[in-house]
């Protein structure tokens, strides 16, 4: 709110100063006089930021409350089959309509939260520098450890409280701003800006203290993230504020929504927490982009389709990305990681291979090439054999770990399809199986689905060497949900 009616106030006084500069001529003077606007508006904000940040810590030199932990949720077990369905062979196409009622899921951009006002950076000549390592990729920060290093006497509210204090003084703003920035040169969405934070608070204060995970809960905060402080086993803990499901996290559930524990070595299921909010603060997603990190490339693998042997690639990934992808909380929310997409340095390896296989085909014919690629390119394995738990893989993940199941095969199709082809596809949830169905531009003979008017053709990943229009024959009974980009 404080940042519409800070641009409300800044357009409006730029048509004033603008005006009055027509009629005296005299558009230097005028923009003078906006400059010296916009630092009081600055400062004004800068005051009701330190205003808001001493009442936080107001509150919490208040005792905190105890809560119980509620136990982590384990990830939903999909029962899957130990090996895929082989397809028989089919003589003729049939057009049989696979049962759907009701909306299809869409799911809701989520953009990164906003600080309540701008942070003004403030470039101080000679200040030391921090560097330290992002998931490979080299990073630094501007901060004199020396001078502003925290220390906290003791985990007791009042202890707290005083370093929220020091936090809160306008030298740490730099900090702040240069985290924020990376955020946007990174391409960081909320949970990589979350490990951001934390590296960039360890790097300030000491990796794994409790210094650390207090500075870390200022960054987030002044960046407008929805977290809660904690103590518990005489260690303090941020608790993570999410809408939606973070599974193997223990959690709590406030008025203020759930939050979750990001400490997963913290066993007691009591905790002390500061359960007072920030203002304007908006809960953490688990939309994923790509972040940009260094490239440390894996050793090239091979995946070649047994029905078109001439399409043969060898793909390497990035490490760092693969250990990106490796630390990101588990969900069900199976559109995340299909919109992940596929990384740069896979598609180098992996595209032009793909394009040539297609060239000159119709729609048909090469949505049935890369089908039959990923059905038979890939070894198969549960993901309880795999990983020992439920575990959907991004795209870059299938070329990295050795196999992959039905949810991890459909993610890398419908990015492909969307991609390669430009055509809709739509995941097909099933209770016991993931598929594909895309959208052609005309029609197609085969089992299909119809979502809002539009027929979306079955195209199975995991019905091995099966082509697009066939469901398998246990599922065309079965009513999926929908799940559209």
């Amino acid at each position: 709110m404080h940042r519409r009616l800070f641009l409300v106030a800044m357009m409006t006084l730029m048509g004033v100063v603008l005006a009055r500069a027509q009629v005296e001529d005299d558009f230097g003077k005028a923009m003078s006089d906006f400059q010296r606007f916009r630092d009081s508006i600055h400062q004004d904000f800068e005051s009701f930021r330190r205003q808001a940040n001493e009442d936080y810590a107001r509150f919490m030199e208040e005792e905190w409350k105890p809560f119980d932990s509620k136990p982590a949720l384990p990830t939903p077990r999909k029962p899957k089959p130990p090996k895929p369905v082989v397809a028989e062979p089919q003589e003729r196409p049939t057009m049989d309509p696979i049962p759907f009622s009701g909306k299809p899921i869409v799911p809701k951009p989520i953009e990164n939260p906003q600080p309540m006002e701008p942070i003004v950076y403030r470039p101080r000549p000679n200040e030391p520098v921090q560097s330290f390592y992002f998931f490979g990729t080299p990073m630094a920060i501007h901060f004199d450890k020396d001078k502003h290093s925290l220390k906290l006497k003791d985990l007791k509210e009042k202890s707290v409280a005083e370093a929220w204090k020091q936090l809160s003084d306008e030298y740490y703003d730099n900090l702040i701003a240069e985290c924020l920035q990376s955020r946007k040169e990174k391409n960081l969405c909320d949970w990589a800006y979350y490990l951001l934070t934390k590296a960039v608070a360890e790097a300030s204060c000491g990796e794994g203290t409790d210094e650390a995970v207090v500075m870390q809960m200022y960054l987030l905060t002044q960046s407008g993230y929805k977290v809660r402080l904690s103590r518990s086993e005489g260690r303090l803990c941020i608790l993570l504020g999410s809408e939606e499901v973070i599974y193997r996290r223990k959690f709590f559930t406030f008025l203020s929504g759930r939050f979750y524990v990001m400490d997963p070595n913290l066993g007691n299921d009591a905790f002390y927490i500061y359960e007072h909010s920030f203002p304007e603060e908006k809960a953490f997603s688990l939309n994923v982009e790509q972040p940009k990190l260094s490239v440390l490339t894996t050793d090239d693998r091979t995946f070649t389709s047994k029905r078109y042997p001439e399409l043969s690639v060898k793909v390497a990934t990035n490490s760092n990305l693969i250990d990106f992808y490796n630390s990101y909380p588990v969900t069900d929310k199976w559109h995340l990681y299909s919109l992940a997409s596929i990384s740069e340095t896979v598609k180098e390896d992996l595209y032009p291979a793909l394009r040539k296989a297609i060239e000159g085909k119709s729609e048909t014919e090469a949505a049935n090439i890369l089908l039959n690629f990923i059905q038979t390119g890939f070894a198969y394995a549960t993901d309880q054999d795999q990983f020992g738990y439920e575990r959907p893989l991004f795209a870059d993940e299938s070329f990295f770990y050795p196999y992959c199941d039905c949810e991890d095969r459909s993610i890398l199709y419908s990015c492909l399809v969307r991609e390669l082809l430009g055509l809709d596809v739509v995941l097909l949830n099933f209770p016991e199986h993931l598929a594909t169905a895309v959208c052609f531009t005309e029609r197609v003979p085969g089992d299909y689905i119809e979502v809002e008017g539009k027929i979306y053709t079955i195209c199975d990943p995991t019905y091995i060497g099966a082509s697009i229009g066939r469901c398998m024959t246990a599922l065309k009974t079965v009513t999926p949900i929908v799940v559209r980009f």
